[in-house]
């Protein structure tokens, strides 16, 4: 009992530092454990940013390297016929060991190096990338393969184009082995034993920091890898006595996706000596002071560890020419590059506390808002999205944003980390480029109608009026040689004739000029309140018919509507002598006054216009093919002024078949609002009152001319 008793005393006064001792150990061995985790996800969280870089570096490697093949390819590849050494030349300036330039069959038209045995093949069905681009129409990366013309592994980029003789797919391979992706992932990061890898659907090796050989697979090199990948796409695996750290992520527009491990080891190499520290001071338990200021020490070293790399981040993220900012949640920023002041063209100090929101265009607020939702939900983890900003200038800048959502060591989401590239210049100039192709083809167009209008009246000049001039010729040689030997009546003949033939070339030549100012879009209407009935009956008695065919006027006394005296004197003359031409007696001029219209219909009792022409009839240079358009002479034209004259100045016209027999044509006049009561009489006087003597006569219903 007094031995007891004689323990309790000694350990009595050591109780309180005791449970002072346990406390502090506990507290310091719980803050030491938590530093650890959070240091150790702050650098995991690093390696996991440095991989994201390099793979948006290898993104925009790629799209670089496809947009400078589509720019050499319309500028050296779009000839109807590519030569051998012009596709040599355009290949060599991108240093590939072997390119192939594909028609739209996916058919080989030139090869590097030369193959005759390739000419003409369809690649489309060995090369899944060739056929993407062929059939598609849309920019492809390959899988490793091995090369149409010499069979190395390589890895191609294939790339449509739009040439005057269809769209054209030239592809470049680039050798795995002397890869420049290879040299720049052996520096992308420095820790010891890291190995980077670029691999391909398949699981083959693009690139990676070590040399290839052959077509090496991810599983014949790394196996514990390609299998931690198979299962997720960051996290850590064990591989021997070791566990390595890695991350992956896919590259934009190819189909390939990056990876990265290291042991953990070394990637904590810098924390490993605090905790080595802590843990020794804990296990001692003998002066809690001195672990106490051995972890605040080894603790300070840490953080000094970690603003060195920060500080080496910074540096990244300062010198970058891509526009690099850091966000909150709600889409303020934190931080910004200089490359985004630039953007923006506005000053840190200004951007710092603004909103993502006040900069974008007003009418793409909603482009990246519901992406951010979705990020913030954990639905997603990040994004790419083209919309625009407003400059400071007030300018609209168009840009590419890749968006990443930053989490804690809890999963909670903290900032957004994005990257903007200025793409107005080239979208500028792409816009410029579609302009200027839609105004040149239009031109083309234009160029080509012009050179078919010219051909058509080249060709009536050669032969329809030329017959009409070679007539007056030689009836005036005729009349000439023969003139003493010849009688009156034959003289007047042949004078009549050549009369014919006079009238027959100036209504050619009337034709012409109708022609020549309706395609310059010269000739205008100017419609006017006219009598119709009036003039219906001087273009029939200004009518000169070949045979003097006598043509009827069926009117009432006064017709008023609205249309152009010149243009409706031409469409009636060109009727009548088509009526003249092609049909036989009686031609009936008939006019009729209707509620809003006057209608003029020119009635001949022929054979009438083929079924098969009627669909053809107001077309240009158009005759038909059978029937008495034969055997009558004609340029095609008539039917054709007659159209257009009507739709200039606002009639119609149509055709359809008289009863039993002919053809007959209708031209419809509009009337002035509101009525055609109180019309004036554009022509009143002795004019009128002869055709009213002519109509109260014997066939007091119809004036011949």
């Amino acid at each position: 009992m007094r031995i007891a008793r004689g323990w309790s005393a000694q350990w009595r006064p050591a109780a309180v530092p005791l449970l002072i001792w346990l406390v502090l150990a506990l507290a310091g061995t719980s803050g030491l454990l938590w530093q650890q985790h959070t240091s150790r996800q702050q650098v995991a969280q690093r390696f996991d940013l440095r991989v994201s870089l390099i793979s948006d570096f290898v993104a925009s490697y790629t799209a670089d390297l496809i947009d400078r093949e589509r720019t050499q390819a319309r500028a050296s590849l779009t000839a109807g016929t590519v030569q051998a050494a012009d596709f040599a030349r355009a290949v060599a300036g991108f240093g590939y060991p072997a390119a192939v330039l594909l028609d739209d069959r996916g058919r080989v038209i030139q090869a590097v190096p030369y193959d005759p045995a390739l000419i003409g093949q369809d690649l489309t069905g060995r090369y899944a990338h060739l056929a993407t681009a062929v059939r598609q129409g849309r920019p492809a990366v390959s899988a490793v393969v091995a090369s149409a013309a010499r069979g190395l592994p390589v890895v191609a980029f294939a790339v449509p184009f739009a040439t005057p003789s269809g769209r054209r797919v030239f592809s470049g391979a680039v050798d795995i082995r002397r890869s420049s992706l290879s040299a720049y992932l052996s520096t992308a990061l420095t820790f010891a034993g890291v190995r980077i890898q670029l691999v391909d659907g398949a699981g083959n090796l693009v690139a990676a920091n070590t040399p290839l050989s052959g077509v090496p697979a991810l599983t014949a090199r790394d196996l514990p890898l390609a299998a931690a990948l198979g299962q997720a796409p960051r996290g850590r695996y064990r591989a021997g006595d070791s566990w390595w750290r890695y991350t992956s992520t896919p590259i934009r527009g190819t189909p390939w996706r990056l990876s990265a491990t290291v042991r953990q080891d070394v990637l904590f190499s810098s924390l490993s000596g605090s905790e080595t520290a802590g843990q020794a001071a804990l296990a001692g338990g003998a002066v809690v002071g001195l672990l106490v200021v051995a972890a605040a020490g080894r603790a300070r070293r840490s953080r000094r560890e970690l603003q060195l790399s920060e500080h080496r981040f910074r540096q990244v993220f300062d010198g970058s020419r891509i526009g690099m900012t850091l966000t909150d949640i709600t889409g303020r920023f934190l931080r910004v590059n200089p490359a985004a002041c630039q953007l923006f063209g506005r000053a840190e100090t200004d951007l710092v506390g603004t909103a993502f929101s006040d900069l974008t265009h007003p009418d793409d607020g909603h482009v990246s808002a519901q992406l951010c939702r979705e990020c913030v939900a954990g639905r997603i983890d990040g994004f790419d999205v083209d919309k625009r900003y407003l400059h400071s200038d007030g300018r609209t800048v168009d840009a590419s944003v890749t968006a990443a959502l930053l989490r804690d060591g809890d999963g909670r989401p903290r900032y957004f980390a994005t990257q903007i590239i200025d793409m107005t210049e080239r979208r500028a100039l792409e816009r410029a480029r579609r302009a200027g192709e839609a105004e040149l083809t239009r031109r083309a167009e234009q160029l080509q109608l012009a050179n078919a209008h010219l051909a058509d009246v080249m060709a009536m000049l050669s032969h329809d009026v030329r017959q009409p001039l070679s007539t007056i010729v030689g009836l005036g040689d005729l009349l000439l040689e023969e003139w003493p030997a010849l009688s009156d009546r034959a003289r007047c003949g042949e004078v009549a004739r050549m009369a014919a033939a006079g009238r027959r070339a100036g209504d050619l030549v009337t034709d012409i000029l109708t022609l020549a100012q309706l395609d310059a879009g010269a000739l205008h209407a100017r419609p006017a309140l006219i009598d119709v009935s009036h003039a219906v009956r001087d273009a029939v008695a200004n009518y000169h018919s070949s045979d003097a065919t006598p043509v009827a006027v069926v009117a009432p006394d006064q017709t008023s509507a609205l249309a152009d005296p010149a243009h409706l004197h031409l469409i009636l003359g060109n009727l009548l002598t088509n009526a003249t031409k092609y049909g036989r007696p009686p031609i009936v001029v008939t006019v009729t006054n209707r509620r809003d219209q006057v209608t003029i219909d020119v009635t001949d009792h022929g054979e009438g216009v083929p079924e098969a022409f009627v669909p053809h009839l107001f077309e240009r240079f158009t005759r038909a093919e059978t029937g008495v358009a034969t055997t009558a002479p004609g340029t095609g034209l008539g039917l054709y002024l007659v159209h257009q004259l009507a739709t200039a100045g606002g009639l119609g016209i149509a055709y359809r078949a008289a009863e039993p027999a002919g053809a007959s044509f209708t031209i419809t006049v509009p009337c002035p609002a509101p009525t055609v009561a109180h019309v004036e009489r554009l022509r009143p006087g002795p004019a009128r009152n002869q055709a009213r003597a002519r109509e109260s006569g014997p066939g007091a219903d119809a004036d011949r001319a």
